[in-house]
């Protein structure tokens, strides 16, 4: 079977000769412990963005270049545990790209997730409260088709359909556009009674960055509120806000978030660059819900490396 697998992409590969194959990725391990309620553990946690990911370009001519993208989660620290590496788990797409926008089809993040991490100064990863405070949505679509244009320079408007899903057909939308040194980006996110609708910003003065991120939701069957079709449903808001500050090769960032059910989040950290593709990092996050059970102080220190 290693041995198909191996000659498939010896043989993929001699069809895109001509084209620019190129493999990217990221590795990064924490030394994390984490307390939720009154149980404290302490373990090595891979940043759930590890990755493998193999990109082809071609240029087809006029400014219209086709692409490809394979995408795969790096499961390095449970092999044996039930989280196995599949390939092409994260994005999976093909598709084409001009100075006017791009279609793409597959496996890929939806805008609505886009709209938060783009606006969240840890980028929601190790140490981010942003999905404590909003609703990501799953991150990602499967079946679908992602499209973007940018009308003019400055602004660009995405769109991406999901087709025949379990759960139902999933919508997710987007714009984002600077001005005077502002990048503001709306978003929503639809799929049946279940509906998220963002709105953020972020600008950059000198070495500082700040953020906002605004969230509506609404969770279908659940306890608040009766829909007009019938459908139980939980409606909640949520903000929060971050600032990052650079002194050289170190980084320093906070944020803090609320949300109308009761929810406070709030988490800082520390990096130092070794390169532009080595990073050391500390971070602290810490959740507090209704009740002590779940709420959640986390502490870790690790190391980044993107190649």
């Amino acid at each position: 079977m290693k041995k198909i697998a191996i000659a498939t992409l010896l043989a993929a590969a001699s069809m895109v000769a001509s084209a620019q194959v190129s493999i990217s990725g990221k590795v990064a391990e924490f030394i994390d412990n984490t307390k939720t309620g009154a149980v404290t553990k302490t373990s090595i946690a891979g940043e759930p963005t590890n990755n493998i990911t193999v990109s082809v370009t071609e240029a087809l001519g006029n400014g219209l270049k086709a692409r490809a993208v394979i995408d795969t989660s790096l499961g390095n620290n449970s092999i044996n545990g039930g989280s196995y590496t599949q390939f092409g788990d994260r994005q999976g797409t093909v598709g084409l790209v001009s100075s006017m926008g791009s279609v793409d089809i597959g496996r890929n993040v939806h805008s609505e997730f886009l709209a938060i991490t783009n606006n969240d100064v840890f980028g929601t990863m190790y140490g981010s409260v942003a999905g404590d405070v909003h609703n990501l949505r799953g991150l990602r679509l499967s079946n679908g088709v992602f499209a973007t244009v940018t009308p003019f320079k400055g602004v660009t408007v995405s769109y991406d359909r999901t087709q025949g899903n379990v759960g139902g057909e999933s919508t997710s939308y987007s714009a984002t556009g600077s001005l005077v040194g502002v990048t503001a980006t709306a978003a929503r996110f639809e799929q049946g009674a279940n509906v998220s609708t963002v709105v953020a910003a972020n600008t950059k003065i000198g070495r500082t960055q700040v953020t906002y991120i605004h969230s509506d939701d609404a969770v279908a069957n659940q306890w608040i509120g009766i829909m007009g079709n019938g459908t139980r449903v939980s409606k909640s808001t949520g903000d929060s806000i971050g600032i990052a500050q650079s002194f050289g090769p170190i980084t320093a960032k906070a944020s803090y978030g609320r949300t109308n059910t009761k929810v406070t989040a709030y988490s800082a950290g520390i990096g130092y660059a070794f390169s532009k593709r080595t990073d050391v990092e500390v971070a602290y996050r810490n959740v507090n819900l209704v009740g002590t059970a779940n709420d959640v102080a986390q502490v870790g220190v690790g190391v980044i490396h993107r190649f």
